[in-house]
């Protein structure tokens, strides 16, 4: 019997907003970022061209288990109602805010 070591991850589906698609990178390491997850891309539809990567939050791994037990991915994802940010949770329950202009990354209230 196969035992999976964790559940699957929140289905978040990408956000659309002016041309752009915002979503979760599943596995940073493939794609040359030095961490799992706790990433959030931003990508031009029209060129298919990934115009920047935020580090949302960063996952503290204890080295006595198994990573995979341990990712925290995000659960769900919305723009504010101003439009000007993203709103993040992630599994563990914290609230993140990433302005789409700057980039930047704040704890949510």
């Amino acid at each position: 019997m196969i035992q999976m070591s964790r559940s699957i991850p929140p289905q978040v589906p990408a956000i659309v907003h002016q041309g752009v698609r915002y979503e979760q990178v599943m596995n940073g390491i493939r794609q040359g970022l030095p961490h799992r997850n706790g990433y959030l891309s931003a990508t031009d539809i029209a060129s298919g061209q990934r115009l920047w990567t935020a580090q949302v939050y960063e996952v503290q791994y204890d080295a006595a288990l198994e990573k995979d037990v341990q990712d925290v991915y995000f659960k769900q994802m919305a723009l504010t109602p101003d439009q000007q940010q993203l709103s993040i949770e992630n599994e563990a329950g914290k609230r993140f805010l990433v302005n789409l202009s700057s980039h930047a990354v704040t704890p949510a209230p």
